[in-house]
């Protein structure tokens, strides 16, 4: 008897006092704080579609449900009002609530850009809060924590100042993406953002859209459009580049096969590609 008890406890205590279990919407999101927590973070949404039309499965959520953090972004993802509701209020962390965060609304202040994580800055804020979250939950491993944020610390500012030089260099910064994706990476390294050729999600674009597209392109001798798999339709890219001399040169805002660092480093040097 005694030993069965002490094996119960043995059980209980391994599981009351492993690490803390953290689920995210998207992967680069769960890929910053996996940079904290030094194990894998989970997210609900592959990285290789769009997170405004995707269906959550039934089948990821128990793990959100039982996870000791709940991280998502609150702007761009697919209807998680249900899911919020059942989780408690400690466990879940809204991103765009941060108030050190740099988030960037469009001109009327209705809706807030979701990918802050394209701004390197940004994502030493997710990681800085994250860390004193983890602190809260885990005491014991406080120091860990702390080492890997200033190790992450670091790698961010090796990365921006990369980015900030090669990207300076060009001539032209003027960028134009297929979807507004990238305000938030454009912002970080200086670029200028003259157009985009969807109007807005799920909103095709009109003739006169693209005519004035086209001759934003001839302009400004616009080399390349930036464009990603999960926002992509050939049709328009195709009538576009008909008219133009432009190029298509493909991004990945959401490291498909990519941690975090390597997935905004391959990105700068494409558009660095695509620019120069």
């Amino acid at each position: 008897m005694r030993v069965v008890i002490f094996l119960f406890l043995s059980m209980f205590l391994s599981f009351s006092y492993g690490k803390p279990v953290v689920y995210t919407t998207v992967k680069p999101i769960a890929d910053i704080i996996s940079q904290i927590t030094g194990e894998k973070v989970y997210y609900i949404i592959p990285p290789n579609t769009s997170p405004h039309t995707y269906e959550i499965k039934f089948s990821s959520l128990k793990g959100v449900y039982d996870a000791d953090l709940f991280v998502y972004i609150g702007s761009g993802e697919p209807p998680i009002e249900g899911l919020l509701q059942s989780i408690p209020e400690e466990k879940r962390i809204k991103l765009l609530d941060l108030k050190e965060l740099n988030v960037i609304e469009d001109e009327d202040h209705h809706h807030k850009h979701p990918a802050i994580w394209l701004n390197p800055d940004n994502a030493v804020v997710i990681a800085k809060y994250i860390t004193k979250k983890l602190e809260q939950i885990d005491p014991e491993n406080k120091e860990n924590y702390e080492k890997r944020f200033k190790k992450f610390v670091e790698k961010i500012t090796e990365l921006k100042n990369y980015g900030l030089k090669k990207i300076g260099s060009l001539k032209n910064k003027k960028f134009i993406s297929y979807h507004y994706a990238w305000p938030y990476f454009t912002q970080a390294f200086g670029l200028e953002y003259v157009g985009v050729v969807e109007m807005g999600h799920g909103r095709e674009p009109t003739p006169k859209h693209l005519i004035n597209l086209i001759n934003t392109i001839k302009k400004y001798k616009i080399k390349s459009i930036f464009a990603s798999k999960q926002f992509y339709n050939r049709k328009y890219i195709s009538l576009i580049k008909n008219n133009t001399n432009v190029n298509v040169v493909f991004l990945d805002p959401f490291g498909i096969d990519k941690g975090y660092l390597d997935m905004m480093k391959f990105n700068i040097d494409r558009v660095y590609e695509g620019l120069h």
